[in-house]
């Protein structure tokens, strides 16, 4: 059965952190639809972050490159201190400033990912 949506995006902050944990250890490894994620962090902390949120999931949770193709059944995090973008079904960093004092920034990977998903427009 297809798919009425093409990715899933999520945003949290420190906070949400444990519940993004449980979110990913909960999806089976069939899940196809990419996932893409901004967690506020502060830009010094260590680049741990992937493994914690790996453990228990069965999908692999990785910090994508500059201009990586976004690909289904992988989660992906926004890496510390880039904001990151969704153009052109690929990835994008930025060092901009902070937004709301974030960076990486929950709304500017929502509005980068509506903008790249709305109905309608050509992939």
């Amino acid at each position: 059965m297809a798919s009425r949506f093409d990715i899933v995006v999520i945003g949290t902050s420190t906070g949400g952190l444990k519940a993004l944990q449980t979110l990913l250890s909960g999806l089976p490894a069939d899940f196809s639809l990419p996932i893409v994620i901004a967690q506020h962090r502060g830009k010094d902390l260590d680049s741990g972050l992937c493994e914690y949120l790996g453990e228990g999931s069965s999908l692999p949770v990785v910090e994508p490159d500059d201009k990586e193709p976004l690909l289904g059944g992988r989660a992906y995090l926004a890496p510390r201190d880039y904001h990151l973008l969704i153009e052109n079904r690929s990835f994008a960093l930025s060092t901009a400033e902070s937004v709301r004092f974030a960076r990486p920034s929950i709304d500017v990977l929502f509005e980068s990912a509506a903008d790249a998903f709305r109905r309608g427009q050509s992939a």
